[in-house]
């Protein structure tokens, strides 16, 4: 009967553990989702930035190489 106790004792615990692990398993899920998120929203905006400087320096290359013009034909 002893050994039977002992073993429901040990079951509980495992239990008890697993419900444990198994709370900070979604915690960590969720925190790591919510990461992911931040990081797909940065990696969006660096394109954004990326792709606004892109077109900035385009502007500029067509300006010099306008301005380049004017001083060959004069």
């Amino acid at each position: 009967m002893e050994k039977l106790s002992q073993l429901e004792t040990k079951i509980e615990a495992l239990l008890k553990k697993l419900r444990v692990l198994e709370e900070e398993n979604r915690r960590l899920k969720q925190e790591g989702d919510q990461k992911h998120g931040e990081l797909e929203r940065t990696i969006t905006q660096l394109r954004e930035d990326l792709e606004r400087e892109r077109a900035a320096k385009s502007d500029v290359v067509s300006r010099i190489d306008g301005l380049l013009d004017k001083l060959q034909d004069a």
